[in-house]
């Protein structure tokens, strides 16, 4: 029997991006329950720290590169440092969490149904993205 995973199929690609999406929107939810019930990350300062210095460098670059200004591409990534490392810990936050029992606390059914929301999320918001920049790329 040769189970080979067709990539090129319309289908197996939405559907792969929507519950990569899915599960990615999922662990921050889980992060943002578990920093609320804490009132603390278990992601150290400096891994935060490393995370947005990264990706402000990337971003400032990224922007100035597409024709912003100084000042601009250096707005721009902090912004998207501070939205990235701020998800990042979430999903980092919420991995642990369901690891140490958010999961049989949450209960099976709960989260599964969380899954298929969010699956439906994502995948409305990849068609309103695309929709939007269909003519940019």
């Amino acid at each position: 029997m040769n189970m080979d995973l067709n990539t090129e199929n319309p289908f197996v690609q939405a559907l792969a991006v929507s519950t990569t999406m899915a599960v990615f929107m999922v662990g921050v939810a889980f992060g943002l329950m578990s920093m609320a019930k804490s009132g603390s990350t278990p992601v150290p300062m400096y891994v935060m720290l490393l995370i947005f210095a990264v990706i402000f460098i990337a971003g400032s670059v990224y922007f100035e590169s597409r024709g912003a200004d100084y000042m601009g591409s250096l707005v721009g990534g902090s912004i998207v440092s501070l939205t990235a490392t701020f998800s990042a810990t979430a999903f980092f936050s919420g991995i642990k969490y369901a690891i140490e029992g958010g999961v049989a606390e949450m209960g099976l059914d709960e989260i599964i149904s969380a899954l298929a929301l969010c699956m439906i999320a994502s995948m409305l918001l990849i068609r309103v993205l695309q929709h939007k920049f269909k003519d940019s790329f």
